[in-house]
């Protein structure tokens, strides 16, 4: 399918697109060292523009920014939707939304037939966890496929708020990683913690904050946030720093809980020998095109741009900052890759560790989509959506339509995202059986009403 889809590409802009894709490494030979584990920390709502790896200069984090300097940053790595369930349904099969089909908003899971990351690997005798804030991850939309433990912690005794944080996650899995005596596993990790409503604590808000002395409260809740995106709050300027100060204070508390992890990785001698990728599913908007503290709505890039640092075993080509543009449907590929297992054919991603060797950069567009159908394409220099063309380079906000300008672009693009989701029918989709109990965790998420 990449290849047809290239195809569709006349030459001269093809070549626009790739020549876009700069700061590739010099070329090295040989492969990383083999890893045996796998562990993915998925942190959901994280923009990669307020991580300090990224070029952020709040301390929002330093645990993270360690990491990277042991790993390859992918530095424009695109989510497939800004919306949790179809991003990670998309990440765990390496398909794009229109053939994996999953929809929360009609209430359909992903189906059985797509092959999942999780079954590949247990099916060749890896272990398999997952520790998530359950929500649109709850085991009923269908991403339990090819997990041997699927949970989402509840300890004891632990407030909500205590709960949403990535500190239970990390106990879970601690726990579960004391208990293996094989010593290849997967495990992924997925926390709301960043996710709005946005709740630091007081220590972490006062890193970003402390001053504040307006009429917003230190927490802020999903209420006021729909208050505001309503019109029914106005923020002014400084409101809205406090809004962003209280989303920074929680990523501060995402990144120690991943420091704990890293350092029982260490301390277990599983780190050295591990495959460490940091992503997320989707971003936030803080006011770019209005609202503030939203996702799901828009296509536009700060809800599509995502962290994605890996660190190969060995910590293989340590310090590599890579700027071509690369997708969530190409972690599970570049994961088999590292472990020198085969990609399933169905696999619509690409294993990226040539290109971390220095080899060609992967395919220059991304097909991302809202739950509901509407789609756009996104290359190094172009945005896509239904006849709107926006130019990155020249227009990184996105506020000029310049489809008249550069008519044969938009031709282009429309037939390389028509091509792209040609045949894409997955057929019959399994219904997810939502229970009250899981209606009150989407309620409290700001999923449903």
């Amino acid at each position: 399918m990449r290849q047809a889809s290239r195809a569709l590409l006349p030459a001269a802009f093809f070549a626009l697109f790739v020549n876009a894709c700069s700061a590739r490494p010099e070329a090295s030979p040989g492969r990383p060292p083999p890893a045996q584990g796998v562990v993915v920390v998925s942190i959901c709502s994280l923009r990669a523009d307020h991580l300090g790896c990224y070029g952020y200069g709040a301390p929002t984090s330093p645990r993270t920014d360690a990491l990277a300097r042991e790993a390859v940053v992918f530095r424009e790595a695109i989510t497939h939707a800004p919306s949790t369930f179809l991003a990670h349904a998309s990440l765990f099969t390496s398909l794009i939304p229109p053939r994996h089909g999953a929809s929360f908003a009609a209430g359909k899971a992903m189906p059985p037939q797509p092959v999942t990351l999780a079954e590949v690997l247990k099916e060749r005798g890896f272990a398999t966890a997952s520790f998530n804030g359950g929500g649109q991850l709850d085991r009923v939309w269908g991403l339990d496929q090819g997990f041997d433990v699927y949970e989402t912690p509840s300890p004891a005794g632990a407030s909500p708020l205590e709960v949403e944080r990535l500190e239970a996650q990390v106990d879970a899995a601690i726990a579960w990683l004391d208990r293996q005596r094989d010593p290849r596993f997967f495990l992924f990790i997925h926390t709301y913690e960043v996710h709005h409503g946005y709740t630091p604590r007081a220590a972490d808000l006062a890193l970003f904050d402390g001053g504040y002395r307006g009429p917003l409260p230190p927490a802020i809740s999903v209420e006021l946030l729909a208050r505001v995106n309503a019109g029914r709050i106005r923020l002014s300027p400084r409101d809205l720093e406090h809004v962003v100060a209280a989303y920074d204070g929680e990523i501060r508390s995402a990144d120690r809980a991943l420091g704990r992890l890293l350092d029982h990785l260490r301390s277990a001698r599983l780190y050295d020998r591990s495959l460490i990728i940091v992503t997320s599913d989707h971003g936030e908007e803080f006011g770019e095109h209005g609202g503030v503290g939203r996702h799901s709505h828009a296509l536009y890039d700060e809800l599509l741009r995502v962290p994605l640092i890996v660190k190969f075993g060995g910590s293989w080509r340590a310090g590599g900052s890579l700027d071509a543009q690369v997708r969530l449907i190409d972690v599970a590929p570049t994961i088999l890759g590292a472990l020198a297992l085969p990609v399933p054919p169905a696999f619509e991603g690409s294993d990226l560790l040539p290109y971390v060797a220095g080899g060609p950069a992967p395919p220059p567009y991304a097909l991302v989509a809202l739950d509901g159908g509407v789609m756009a394409l996104r290359t190094p220099q172009w945005k896509w959506q239904q006849g709107r063309l926006f130019n990155l380079r020249t227009d990184p906000g996105e506020s000029t339509d310049v489809a008249r300008r550069f008519p044969q672009v938009e031709r282009a693009l429309r037939r390389v995202k028509r091509e792209l989701v040609n045949g894409a029918h997955p057929g019959a989709l399994p219904k997810a059986e939502v229970s009250r109990e899981l209606r009150q965790r989407l309620q409290a998420l700001g999923y449903v009403e």
